[in-house]
């Protein structure tokens, strides 16, 4: 998977909020020796361990608890007369450090806990999409997950890409929903297209099986989630087969940046019953030597600016004339961060793969090979799932 890197609007908030005690307590300092006589703000000083605990350790909120005290008695010192009852402020600021020392212990433990279930949840999803090999039966390959939110590291988009006897097999698909009950459905569906892409011959049995999954889990589970997918199969030759099931149509892009949406029939949903696998529209493709095919989810056709406008898919792919599947998911990712800002509204995902004219830079298997091993298999001799796919892309 590729990274795709966002500033967090968290950290900007929570600098502020670590300031705010100290602002407190320069307020305090300023009305005290800048203003007349009357005006008393010493007693305001009991609010600043207390506001500190919203943003910081229990040990820094004992910190400021301290300071209060040393600046209560230098106001003391400084003007003796006029001042309320010590005893009284000295007990409120007491008072305020011990509750907020409390508080921000357990807001700290509570944030641990939080942190550590997130650790888990983006372990789940690292090893629920597995890193895509660069090559794959000759066929150059790239994805790429975001997940909605700067904080969240998991969601119901995915994708897969198999070297399978059939040819390259590939999905992608946008689940319902969010966090662990979307990543279950996830790992229901790609479970159900690992096995089926090696055993269907044919492209919609293998979107029936999955449906046919989806749908045990629903009765299992009493979730009634569904989800949209497209799959793909690309012979040696630069054919492909393609089922789409209420998914983004995928774009083809040439190798001069002209850029065309495939016309394909919508499909149903997975898990609303796609029907027999003949029910299925199943549409063929020609991917020429040079070519790209550019598939996405929701997350980034649907994707917004500070102004509400929608990204442009296609017009931001053809501002590029790179070849190759991971130029184009590159300058996709950059595209997107800039129109975005960085900052998404639903999970995103991407998958792309290209003829060997346009990954040669990246695809060590030739093309003539390719035919070769697209013949062998087809005379029986088929290869075994993984054979020559290629050293692993780096996961982010």
């Amino acid at each position: 998977m590729q990274r795709f890197e966002v500033p967090t609007p968290r950290a900007a908030t929570t600098r502020i909020h670590q300031l705010l005690p100290w602002g407190l307590w320069v307020l305090s300092v300023v009305a005290e020796f800048w203003t007349s006589p009357d005006v008393r703000l010493g007693p305001v000083l009991a609010a600043v361990p207390a506001l500190a605990a919203a943003s910081h350790t229990w040990r820094a909120v004992l910190a400021f608890g301290a300071l209060s005290l040393v600046t209560l008695a230098a106001f003391r010192w400084y003007e003796p007369a006029g001042h309320p009852s010590l005893f009284i402020v000295v007990a409120a600021i007491l008072a305020g450090t011990a509750a907020g020392a409390l508080s921000a212990a357990g807001r700290g433990r509570e944030q641990r806990r939080l942190d550590e279930l997130r650790a888990t949840v983006g372990k789940v999803q690292q090893a629920v999409l597995r890193p895509l090999p660069e090559c794959v039966a000759g066929y150059q390959v790239a994805g790429c997950y975001r997940a909605a939110g700067a904080e969240n590291k998991v969601g119901g988009d995915f994708y897969e890409a198999l070297n399978t006897p059939h040819g390259l097999r590939l999905v992608i698909g946008d689940v319902c929903g969010k966090g662990l009950p979307a990543v279950d459905a996830t790992v229901t569906l790609l479970g159900a297209f690992r096995e089926a892409a090696f055993l269907e011959e044919d492209l919609a049995c293998v979107a029936h099986r999955m449906d046919q999954s989806l749908m045990r889990r629903q009765e299992s589970t009493g979730d009634a989630r569904f989800a949209s997918a497209l799959l793909v199969q690309a012979r040696p030759d630069g054919r492909l087969t393609l089922v789409n099931c209420g998914h983004v149509p995928p774009l083809h892009i040439d190798p001069d940046a002209r850029v065309r949406e495939l016309e394909l029939r919508p499909g149903r949903l997975l898990g609303l019953g796609v029907g027999a696998p003949g029910l299925l529209g199943t549409a063929t493709h020609e991917l020429p030597p040079g070519t790209c095919l550019l598939a996405t989810t929701d997350g980034i056709t649907e994707a917004r600016d500070g102004q509400r406008a929608f990204f442009d898919l296609a017009g931001a792919v053809a501002q590029h004339r790179h070849t190759g599947a991971h130029h184009r998911m590159q300058t996709l990712l950059d595209e997107l961060h800039r129109h975005t800002g960085g900052r998404l509204n639903d999970d995103a995902a991407a998958i792309a793969i290209s003829t060997p004219a346009a990954a040669e830079a990246g695809c060590s298997e030739p093309w003539s090979s390719t035919l070769r091993a697209g013949a062998e298999r087809q005379s029986g001799h088929a290869q075994r799932p993984g054979d020559g796919a290629g050293p692993r892309a780096g996961r982010w």
